[in-house]
């Protein structure tokens, strides 16, 4: 193989292909919506490498050519701030392609396979209209299993020459117009919102006639899998992607408050770091039913941290909102010193491939010791004393496969915990090892076994209070 280039993607970049395209998926643009999802960042358009990789192979190209076929398997997403590369297999009129991220030598990955086929240039007289944003579909399984419709093959020569001056300059310009409107047909349109691209098949005529637009109908959709037949100016195939699953939504307060006694958590001043989501959403919640003055730290989650403040307000509760980044601690506008610290700050957790990244140990230890130590150090240093909750997970105790990095860095956390209790024996420092729940981190295309978030963390707040009781019993304050 040949290396061909090398390059990281941006939010920058998303934006600029997106605006070419009409993929506005939030999943490719919209940081704070990408978290949620199944890959936990922005994720780069496929079609996005796929345009990428042909512009870095067909700028050694001196003439214009045109596609014949082209075979895309989009294997694994590549993410905004990875490194990835684009390797030529083998070239020729039949070429194949091959995109893989670069993270280390451990840690390789085959993210984009492309095979394809040149031929003589065609022509193409319609002129292609330009791009009118829409909104971005959100079809449920019966509509996408009926869906057949068409899009316009729209087109700035501008924009393209921009971002794929080579690609626009080899290839005709309904032939990559046809190419882009395939993202925005599974991003936006088919099945849209939910979406994630797979692979395309595409056969290119040697002529081109009819109007500038792309029709499809879904072939089948099963088992969350959706087949879709295309056809156009000179051009028809396949595409196939998958419906990947809404954004976990964790429990709401009404929900929650049969569950919980009026007042077992009074007189706690609660700080929930990482509290707009997830396992830190439902503990602050928890905490608020149950009595506790709790405030919630967001990094880029403002307006959902104000929205669980907002609900919890509804209830009767107390919640207040403040930014806070644990990668950069510093001071927090807090109203009134904290009496507990609940630890949530998480990075997105990925299954490994190779047997330890040394990247990813780095990045889970920074969040599980390293940042929690700063934080807890920041905001609990001159207080007489206080009580931690930090979230270990009982895969320490299976150790299953493709997650030593998450597993060690859990355990470096859990020494941490032991030595910040030594340091300052008043402080009372919980660190469970809490089995697998319902969150964004596991809410992927295969469900697993997990139990209901709120019965489980419930659990360990019940607990965590009732230890601390029992340690001032044994130790009373001196009249």
């Amino acid at each position: 193989m040949k290396l061909l280039a090398e390059r990281t993607f941006t939010l920058a970049d998303q934006g600029r292909f997106a605006a070419l395209s009409g993929d506005f998926n939030p999943i490719h643009v919209d940081e704070v919506a990408a978290r949620r999802a199944m890959f936990g960042a922005l994720v780069v358009h496929g079609v996005h490498l796929l345009c990428w990789a042909l512009e870095s192979w067909l700028g050694n190209r001196s003439a214009p050519t045109a596609l014949e076929r082209l075979t895309v398997n989009f294997r694994r997403g590549a993410l905004a701030g990875e490194t990835v590369r684009v390797f030529v297999v083998s070239e020729g009129e039949e070429f194949v392609l091959r995109i893989q991220s670069d993270q280390s030598e451990l840690t390789q990955s085959e993210l984009t396979w492309i095979r394809g086929k040149l031929g003589a240039t065609v022509e193409y007289a319609e002129p292609l209209p330009p791009l009118e944003p829409k909104e971005c579909r959100e079809m449920n399984s019966d509509e996408v299993a009926q869906a057949a419709g068409s899009l316009p093959l729209s087109y700035c020569a501008a924009d393209a020459r921009a971002l794929f001056p080579q690609l626009n300059a080899a290839l005709p310009p309904f032939q990559l117009a046809a190419l882009l409107t395939t993202t925005r047909l599974v991003g936006m349109e088919c099945p849209g919102l939910y979406s994630l691209y797979s692979s395309l098949d595409l056969w290119f005529a040697r002529e081109a006639s009819g109007p500038p637009q792309l029709n499809y109908r879904v072939a089948h959709a099963r088992f969350k899998g959706v087949h879709l037949k295309v056809d156009g100016p000179g051009f028809h195939g396949d595409l196939r992607g998958f419906i990947r699953p809404a954004p976990s939504r964790q429990a709401t307060v009404q929900k929650l408050a049969p569950w919980v006694e009026k007042n077992e958590f009074s007189g706690q001043r609660a700080v929930v770091i990482g509290g707009s989501r997830g396992l830190g959403e439902v503990t602050a919640k928890l905490l608020a039913l149950g009595g506790a003055d709790v405030a919630i730290t967001y990094q880029r989650g403002k307006r959902d941290a104000e929205a669980i403040a907002a609900e919890i307000h509804a209830a009767g509760g107390k919640c207040e909102v403040a930014h806070f980044d644990v990668n950069h601690p510093g001071p927090t506008a807090l109203s009134q010193p904290p009496t507990h610290l609940y630890y949530f700050a998480t990075p997105h957790i990925a299954s490994g491939i190779a047997i330890f990244s040394a990247e990813r140990f780095e990045e889970y230890c920074r969040y599980y010791a390293t940042n929690f130590v700063h934080t807890v150090l920041e905001i609990a240093q001159s207080l007489p004393a206080i009580d931690v909750f930090y979230p270990s997970t009982i895969f320490l105790d299976e150790s299953p496969a493709h997650m030593a990095e998450y597993c060690a860095a859990k355990a470096a956390g859990e020494e941490a915990c032991r030595q910040l209790v030594r340091h300052f024996p008043d402080w009372r420092v919980y660190a469970p090892r809490l089995p697998r729940m319902f969150t964004d981190q596991n809410n992927g295309l295969l469900t697993n076994e997990t139990e209901a978030p709120e019965f489980v963390i419930l659990r360990q707040l019940r607990e965590m209070r009732d230890r601390a009781g029992q340690t001032a019993a044994r130790n009373p304050t001196p009249a």
